[in-house]
């Protein structure tokens, strides 16, 4: 992302929060509808903006099996992760603290599940080397 993109979701936040701050007088859940929209906004113009910085970690990757289970995994996570903290943050501006919980553990469990085939081709390798 370029600097201009980054203010533009600045500035897009920045009256988001305004015009959210003036709706919540008179209703809490236009407010939360209006956070949500704008959140989602700015994470898909996030991720547009990421596209290059994806494939210069997949061209790092190479064509190793290993190299490119890694990248794809660390890929997924961070997707996941994203995911997850924007959901856990709006169930908090909603007052919901229990669900924000329950989400954040969701998507822990989600990252260790993507992570392990990673991890099990890690340990193939360090048997294979240990066996040389």
């Amino acid at each position: 992302m370029s600097g201009g993109e980054v203010l533009a979701a600045a500035l897009c936040a920045l009256g988001a929060a305004v015009l959210g701050t003036l709706v919540k007088r008179g209703s809490k859940e236009y407010a939360l509808l209006l956070s949500a929209g704008a959140a989602v906004l700015i994470l898909t113009a996030a991720l547009g903006g990421a596209v290059p910085l994806v494939e210069s970690l997949r061209e790092l990757a190479g064509g190793d099996s290993l190299g490119s289970r890694c990248m794809e995994a660390m890929l997924r996570a961070v997707g996941l992760t994203l995911i997850g903290q924007l959901a856990g943050q709006l169930c908090k501006d909603a007052g919901e603290a229990a669900l924000a919980y329950g989400v954040e553990l969701a998507v822990k469990v989600a990252v260790l599940t993507v992570c392990l085939p990673v991890l099990a081709a890690l340990m193939e390798t360090v048997g294979e080397i240990i066996n040389l």
